[in-house]
């Protein structure tokens, strides 16, 4: 039995929610909902301020459906719903059609974060009601909004609920998405996403505990240092620059490291073509007037003969050129550059002269660091400084007019950060995050970040974090088969160490032991070349080339292309899955018209592939290189593409079901008596927030589940995975000093 719902809320924004459940100034205003097999839908209105009303899930109802339905059921927690908990506890199951029509469509552009007005016709549905998003632009809130076209809106009119409204509309998307993916052999695959998206919801309900007074103490300690690199950075400036240096601007950075003019403007006096001078003001001045009738500055001429002003001498006013007039003006200052660009960084950007501006991001300043350019360390400091600051902690933004940052998203009664985790935003299906990005938290060994992250139980209460250990690894044993690569997978070789063991010189016992034991005294400094390697192993799965790879770890590019070479030959099975795919997707590409990069619209090409779950991936083609189409060929697919989708697709589709299934585990535990929760997941890893008490309990639960990866798909799908999928699980008093656990005898 299904129910569909929907709500409309007060809409205030704050932390970077807009219509914030966890803010006290909003509520539900409207709530609709409608059952399967009853004729119409049924609604509640709620105009008074009131954060206690809930949907009212009866007992015979197994799956809830909605349109981005986390919101829906973010507001259901926040308002304490005492039938939802109950509700997953018996297994139910949700449906969220927004969620569904991405992978349905394979993760297409236009399928992304789709709306319901774009959606509902496509299955036989009607568009919203104009007038209450109009309003809402205006500023009207919701509770101002008439009952009448509030309702209609949420749940159409009476005539058999066929014009608009978002929960008739919501139910025939759910009916036809159903039938197609069935079609598709789309429908466990999806339930397993479900799932994982009912998990992040609850992480995100749950939220991270932040530090606050950690987090000024350190930023402080920020600011000093970039306060003190901007110094030095100054330093290097011409001593004769006209203008106000912007270490900041791309376009500035770009011409003092490759070379470029900058067009500046001061005041400046300017000709008068008319006259063919200087222009300058009129001026007014007292003269003599002379015998002859002219007038002289500084020489008496005639007197009054008679009259007041008898016997003084005649003046007149007359007017004279005045100082020069002066005009904002544009002058052009030339820096000579200290190195080449690579062409790939140009831009769309000009200088002044019309020359290319190259990219001077955080990672094209680290491949031309070993350059002799004298400013250039510094000015990586201050890039970093700039961004983890106005990351991470909080800045003022002069372009956006407001604060930003992620200490903005804290709870200031709570200090619980609710981020936002996101299904339905990447062509892999792989999750992403904003306000704040929780995906993309730096080392503990760039920063000191993920110190403000502490445990919501105080002294009683612990962090950890269960990662992945070479999941992309693990994927490409699974998706190729490779006999080579299985064999060791099984035999749970560490591919980063085997890599640090063929680029140092080292046994890879030796490796081991100095990179992964933090007892042996040079595990510091094998920590982090175990780190480049395992950037390797990542960038390799996904489809990177040598020289992207290259410049990202610090290798050299003959390096890559040795480990590239060795790899290819010791594991075949990887190139010919990947030769496998690409064919797939040329045997499947149908043409679709889309816009170049200069907007004019093109016929290309879109090609697809599907995994052994059934999740589809679509792939698009581009203009070909010069080369190409001189020979022809108008567009062509990308290669690390095609490498990349199948791999890190595949990889984030197990992390989602297995954190399904430990959200329900949790369920069912009741959060271990409401003592540990799941409050964040960063691609291959876990976090979690627990009490100590039941630290090891949880733990173990966890290490278990997330393990049983093989098992879980072959039964479900049919696969015959026969690779283990190891767990490694840390814990501390904040999430930056992990220390690895280890599960009692």
């Amino acid at each position: 039995m299904y129910l569909v719902f929907d709500l409309e809320t007060e809409v205030h924004t704050s932390h970077k929610r807009k219509a914030n459940p966890f803010d006290q100034r909003n509520w539900v205003v409207a709530r609709g909902w409608k059952k399967q097999g009853d004729v119409r839908c049924s609604y509640t209105y709620h105009p008074e301020h009131d954060r206690t009303t809930y949907l009212q899930i009866d007992d015979d109802v197994t799956l809830l459906v909605g349109f981005n339905i986390k919101f829906d059921l973010l507001w259901e927690m926040c308002q304490g719903n005492p039938t939802l908990h109950a509700f997953f506890k018996r297994g139910g199951k949700i449906w969220d059609c927004q969620y569904a029509e991405y992978l349905i469509r394979a993760q297409v552009p236009s399928a992304q974060m789709c709306s319901l007005n774009d959606t509902a016709p496509k299955y036989g549905g009607t568009t919203k009601i104009d007038a209450v998003k109009a309003l809402w632009e205006q500023g009207v809130h919701t509770a101002d909004i008439h009952e009448d076209l509030l309702i209609d809106y949420l749940v159409g009119t009476e005539e058999e609920d066929r014009n608009g409204g978002d929960i008739r509309n919501t139910e025939l998307v759910f009916l036809g998405q159903i039938k197609k993916a069935l079609e598709q052999g789309q429908i466990k695959m999806i339930q397993d996403r479900m799932d994982g998206l009912a998990s992040t919801t609850d992480m995100e309900f749950r939220g991270i505990k932040v530090d606050v007074a950690e987090a000024k103490r350190r930023m402080a300690i920020l600011l000093k240092d970039l306060y003190e690199v901007s110094a030095e950075l100054d330093t290097y400036l011409p001593a004769d620059l006209p203008f106000d240096f912007n270490w900041g601007s791309g376009t500035h950075k770009s011409c003092i490291i490759f070379g470029g003019t900058i067009k500046y403007q001061k005041q400046a006096r300017y000709f008068d073509e008319k006259t063919g001078t200087w222009a300058r003001k009129q001026e007014t001045e007292v003269h003599y007037v002379q015998e002859d009738g002219s007038t002289h500055p500084t020489k008496p001429g005639v007197k009054y003969a008679g009259g007041k002003r008898k016997g003084e001498y005649k003046t007149k006013q007359v007017k004279v050129p005045g100082e020069y007039k002066t005009r904002y003006t544009d002058f052009f200052y030339e820096f000579k550059g200290y190195t080449k660009p690579n062409e790939d960084w140009a831009t769309k950007l000009v200088d002044g002269r019309e020359a290319p501006i190259y990219g001077t991001g955080s990672d094209i300043i680290e491949i031309i660091s070993s350059r002799n350019i004298p400013f250039l360390k510094a000015l990586g400091k201050k890039q970093a400084l700039d961004k983890e600051i106005g990351t991470y902690y909080v800045k003022y933004d002069e372009k956006k007019k407001e604060h930003v940052g992620m200490l903005t998203c804290v709870q200031p009664h709570d200090h619980i950060l609710h981020h936002s985790l996101n299904h339905t935003t990447t062509v892999t299906t792989r999750l992403s995050s904003n306000n704040p990005n929780m995906q993309n938290i730096p080392r503990g060994d760039k920063s000191e970040v993920k110190r403000m992250f502490i445990s919501r139980f105080g002294d009683e209460g612990c962090t950890g974090e269960a990662d992945y250990s070479q999941l992309e690894v693990v994927v490409q044993g699974v998706l190729s088969g490779d006999r080579q690569l299985c064999e060791d997978l099984r035999n749970r070789i560490d591919f980063h160490c085997k890599r640090v063991s063929a680029s140092r010189g080292c046994t890879y016992e030796e490796a081991v032991e100095w990179c992964k034991n933090e007892d042996n005294p040079k595990y510091p400094e094998w920590k982090p070349i175990r780190t480049k390697a395992k950037n390797f192993s990542f960038q390799r799965a996904y489809g990177a080339g040598a020289p992207a790879i290259a410049d990202s770890t610090g290798m050299s590019l003959d390096e890559v292309q040795a480990l590239i070479v060795a790899e290819e030959a010791l594991y075949p099975g990887v190139t010919t899955f990947n030769d496998g795919v690409e064919k797939t997707v040329l045997e499947t590409a149908e043409p679709f018209q889309a816009q170049d990069d200069n907007g004019v619209w093109k016929t290309y090409r879109r090609g697809y592939w599907v995994s052994p779950t059934g999740t589809r991936y679509s792939w698009r083609s581009y203009d070909a290189p010069a080369f190409m189409r001189k020979r022809g060929t108008p567009d062509s697919f990308s290669p690390p593409e095609m490498k990349n989708y199948p791999v890190q697709g595949t990889g984030g589709e197990f992390v989602q079901a297995i954190i399904g299934l430990l959200w329900r585990h949790f369920v069912q535990r009741d959060f271990y008596n409401n003592s540990a929760f799941l409050v964040n997941t960063v691609h291959d890893c876990i976090w979690i927030d627990c009490k100590k008490e039941v630290r090891d309990e949880v733990f173990a639960d966890v290490q278990r589940i997330m393990e049983s990866i093989p098992k879980y798909f072959n039964n479900r799908y049919g696969m015959q995975i026969d690779v283990p999928f190891p767990v490694e699980v840390e814990t501390g008093n904040n999430m930056n000093e992990l220390h690895h656990w280890k599960q009692a005898a």
